[in-house]
Order: structure tokens, then C-alpha cells, then sequence
């Protein structure tokens, strides 16, 4: 049932604008068999500003998918209302906050990309920072200082911060099942795996980027049990 909430709430159509030539995305998610709440989403709230967020509950199974897809949800009421990340996840932590009764809470990242200039305005709720992929330079994890959980905690603000993006750059989210990964010797996929991953990947399409982190994290793991989602999720800015 878990498992059901949670790929019905996630958009798995790609590619999602097919007509848009100035940004390319791509997305995925791997349940566990534990389904942990993990989730990513997208959308255009007009035509030169693409929201895009991933987020992973604290809970598993269907408390879990339930407060993620409340979490999703009140994030993409709140963007459609024109705020800035920080503001969003500002009101979001209110409202989750305020009915939350089991105390469950979310990590979120949520950038707001301006896809005429590669502008990322972006807000950290306590996730995993992403990955920036330079089209001409190296892969390295983007500096999120600050952020706290969203849903812990009442009268959190967030902050808002700005990254530009130079036409072929590209930016690349995940959830912590990734890095978690473990393999039989009990070590960790690890950041610097990623990292390193990402570096032999980069230039390639957003699709073929995470169908090669995934094979990664997979072969890592060689056969041990997922022991958590895996969600993976990449925009790169085309500029064209």
C-alpha cells in the first residue's frame, strides 16, 4: 500500500515538456521493501520558472507515503502562490507542524530554476546537499550551510540562496539510500563515491546520468537488500 501512495504521487512521464529545449530533467526512484517516504516532483510555474524538489520522510511504510504525499503536496500549493524557496519551506514547516501529531519530519531541498538565465534560487530543509555538474570545470557538492528538518520544529524560517548555472551545467539531487548503500564488507557507497561517479558521468543526458549512478549504487551493493528508497533526480541547463 505503501509502495502504491508513493509511485501514484510521483510525476513518471519523461520526457515531461518535451516542446522545452532550455532545460533537460530526469528522474527516478528505487523503493525498498521498507518503503521510507522518499520523493521528488517538478513542475513549471509559468514559463520561465521550473520548481523542482526531493525530499525523504523520517517514517517507513504507510505513514510514511502519507506524509510525504501531504509534504509534496503543500510544497507545490505554496510555489504556485509566487514565494521564494526559503518562504515555501517556511510555510510548509508551519503547516506541518501544526497537524503533526506523530512528530514526522522531512528532509527537503527545493530549487526554483529561471530557465532563461540559469538562475537557481534554492532553500535547504536538512537534505543531502546536491551535486553541481560544470559543463567546464569539477563536480563538487553545492555549500548548504544552515537548514533545519521540515515538520520538526515551530517557528523555523529558511533561507534562501542563488547558484548559476552556465549553459551544459547541470545540478544532481538524491536521497541518502544512495550514499547509504551498503555492501557485504558493511562499507558505505559514500559521498566520495558519488562524487566520483558523477565525475566519470558528466556530459552525459540527465537519463543516461541516473540510470548510471543507479547501476552504480546497485553493483556496489552486490546483491545485499536495499535498505532504504533510493530517489535520484537531475536538471541540467541548456540555455538554448
Amino acid at each position: 500500500i505503501a509502495r502504491e501512495i508513493q509511485m501514484s504521487m510521483l510525476p513518471k512521464t519523461f520526457p515531461p515538456f518535451p516542446d522545452r529545449t532550455d532545460f533537460d530533467l530526469y528522474a527516478a526512484i528505487e523503493p525498498a521493501r521498507e518503503v521510507g517516504g522518499d520523493f521528488y516532483d517538478f513542475f513549471l510555474l509559468d514559463d520561465r520558472n521550473l520548481v523542482f524538489v526531493i525530499g525523504d520522510v523520517s517514517d517507513k511504510g504507510v505513514p510514511a507515503a502519507l506524509f510525504m504525499a501531504v509534504t509534496k503536496t503543500l510544497i507545490k500549493a505554496v510555489a504556485q502562490q509566487g514565494h521564494a524557496p526559503g518562504e515555501i519551506l517556511t510555510r510548509v514547516n508551519r503547516e506541518l507542524v501544526a497537524g503533526n501529531a506523530s512528530a514526522m519530519f522531512a528532509t527537503v531541498f527545493l530549487g526554483i530554476l529561471h530557465t532563461a538565465t540559469g538562475r537557481v534560487l534554492y532553500a535547504n530543509g536538512g537534505h543531502n546537499p546536491p551535486l553541481v555538474l560544470r559543463a567546464q570545470g569539477p563536480v563538487h557538492y553545492l555549500d548548504l550551510a544552515g537548514g533545519t528538518l521540515v515538520g520538526a520544529l515551530e517557528g523555523l524560517t529558511y533561507e534562501t540562496k542563488e547558484l548559476l548555472l552556465a549553459p551544459g551545467d547541470a545540478l544532481f539531487l538524491y536521497t541518502d539510500g544512495v550514499t547509504e548503500s551498503v555492501n557485504r564488507e558493511e562499507a558505505l557507497f559514500s559521498e566520495e563515491r558519488l562524487q566520483e561517479t558523477l565525475e566519470a558521468l558528466n556530459g552525459n543526458s540527465p537519463a543516461d546520468t541516473v540510470a548510471g549512478v543507479k547501476a552504480a549504487a546497485q553493483a556496489f551493493a552486490a546483491g545485499m537488500p536495499q535498505a532504504d528508497d533510493i530517489a535520484l533526480f537531475m536538471v541540467r541547463f541548456t540555455g538554448v
